[in-house]
Formats: C-alpha cells, sequence, structure tokens
C-alpha cells in the first residue's frame, strides 16, 4: 500500500503570530519572546508584505548598532524567501528551506497568507527530511562542529532541545560533550 504524501496543509501551523510594518522591533521581540518563536510574518491590509526573524534583526539591527526602540518593522522587514501553496508536497518544501537556508515558510491560499511552516513542523512528520538536514550541515562544514543545527529529540538521549550534529547524528550539548 503507497503511503499519500504529505502536504503543507498537513503539517502547518495555522495560528500564526504576525506582526504590522508600523511596529517598533521592541513590540515584535516581545511578542517572539512571549511565543518563543524566531520570526514573524509582515501583514498590511490582509496581504503578505514581508518577515522579520532574529537573523534580520542581528543584521539590520545589533550589528548597526541601532537603538531597537528607534526601529520599526517597516524599516527592517525583508521579503519572505519562499512562500507555498496548501498542496505543496512537504518532500520539496524541505528541498527548498535547504537550498535557500531558511527556517520557516509561509503557506498562502489564493494570495491569502494561511499558515506557517517551521523546520521543526518538517522534522515532527518526515524521517526522510532529517536526512535532508544532514546533507545541508555537511555542506555548510565544519565551522557547525559547536553551533545548533536543529531542534528536536536527541538521538542518543531522547531529549527535547537545541540539537549539535556530530557523527551524522543530532545530539544534545550534554551528549556532544560525551562523545
Amino acid at each position: 500500500m503507497a503511503s499519500r504524501l504529505l502536504k503543507a496543509s498537513d503539517i502547518m501551523s495555522k495560528e500564526v503570530v504576525i506582526a504590522h510594518p508600523d511596529m517598533s522591533l521592541v513590540e515584535v521581540a516581545r511578542l517572539m519572546n512571549q511565543f518563543r518563536i524566531g520570526g514573524v510574518p509582515v501583514m498590511a491590509e490582509g496581504e503578505l508584505v514581508g518577515a522579520v526573524t532574529e537573523r534580520t534583526i542581528m543584521q539590520k539591527v545589533v550589528e548597526a548598532d541601532i537603538q531597537p526602540s528607534k526601529v520599526f518593522i517597516k524599516d527592517i522587514m525583508v521579503p519572505p524567501k519562499i512562500t507555498v501553496g496548501l498542496d505543496e508536497d512537504v518532500n520539496a518544501i524541505a528541498r527548498r528551506m535547504a537550498k535557500e537556508d531558511v527556517t520557516r515558510v509561509f503557506v498562502c491560499d489564493d494570495g491569502k497568507l494561511a499558515g506557517i511552516i517551521t523546520n521543526k513542523d518538517v522534522l515532527k512528520h518526515s524521517h526522510e527530511q532529517l536526512n535532508i538536514l544532514i546533507e545541508q550541515a555537511k555542506i555548510k562544514g565544519p565551522q557547525l562542529h559547536q553551533q545548533y543545527t536543529a531542534y528536536g529529540k536527541c538521538e542518543r538521549c531522547g531529549t527535547n532541545t537545541h540539537l549539535l550534529l556530530k557523527e551524522e547524528m543530532f545530539i544534545c550539548k550534554d551528549c556532544f560533550g560525551q562523545l
């Protein structure tokens, strides 16, 4: 019996925390901290107009040494790198995420934001995606030796936490230190 391919609509989160262009960075940072998320879509008049991520904040605010309370989202948001449709295959989404080096994609239906898929969603729902992330980590090379590359269940002890790649396994910091 052939298994049904997972689609974006099968794994996306439908409840999405959003930002508006006129919000301050401080307001958005509070939301990101409150909901423990690394990025938000930016919506204006019901349309997806951009995204703000931890990386965006680091590059456009921290690195530029700008005071966060003086920054508005419209000034730092970036275009969303990837949007997908409800019926797009999860394997294809994972490959695009790896190729574009992103940790979230926005799911749109008829031009409207319908949900979000993060790398954690992909990992939760498909073992095949783990191989793609391993390949991505190998391509990035040895600089990832001490950097977190994923979030999920440690393949050695089973703890849910940030994970490091070592010897083709995603493991937690404690297990990493024991190897």
